[in-house]
């Protein structure tokens, strides 16, 4: 159940791979392209990921992306592409320095439920309640991380003229 979890926040764990502290690295860490966190984001029994599961973490990416990932404007050739200004991306370096704290702390908070929900799942003498509880507190812990995200992804998005934002899109 938790691993589901971890391939919606592939865009919010390319922010956070920037910032201080790093997150976990690694074969099944979130943003890798190996083991659970990777790609598609979850492993069936048997360790097979449909093509289903790879739609669906795709769709959600997309849903909560806003350019290539990770500081997108801070690349040459997206910035010339989409004509970005350097007065555009020195305010929207300030923005996401001023969003990088919340969203890192969003980020560790949802780690420690998938944590917890993941130690509650594997003790059998857990409760139904125990464990929907945990479920609860991962997926409220997931809204919040996506909602700072995004928060900070529109607020940059506003620097932007919409031609801009037309060629962008173009990009992805």
């Amino acid at each position: 159940m938790c691993l589901v979890a971890g391939w919606l926040i592939l865009p919010t764990a390319a922010l956070v791979a920037q910032a201080p502290p790093p997150p976990p690295t690694g074969p099944g860490a979130p943003g890798s392209h190996s083991g659970p966190g990777g790609p598609g984001g979850m492993n069936r029994p048997g360790g097979s990921v449909t093509s289903q599961d790879a739609k669906s973490a795709n769709a959600s990416r997309n849903a909560l992306q806003f350019g290539p990932s990770g500081r997108w404007w801070d690349d040459r050739s997206v910035a010339n592409q989409v004509g970005l200004t350097s007065q555009q991306q020195k305010r929207m370096d300030s923005i996401f320095n001023a969003n990088r704290t919340v969203i890192v702390e969003s980020y560790k908070a949802f780690l420690k439920a998938q944590s917890n929900l993941e130690k509650v799942n594997k003790d059998a003498s857990a409760d139904k309640t125990a464990v929907f509880a945990a479920v609860d507190a991962v997926n409220q812990a997931r809204s919040a991380l996506q909602k700072s995200t995004l928060a900070m992804l529109m607020q940059i998005r506003e620097q932007m003229a919409p031609e801009q934002i037309e060629k962008l899109q173009k990009l992805e």
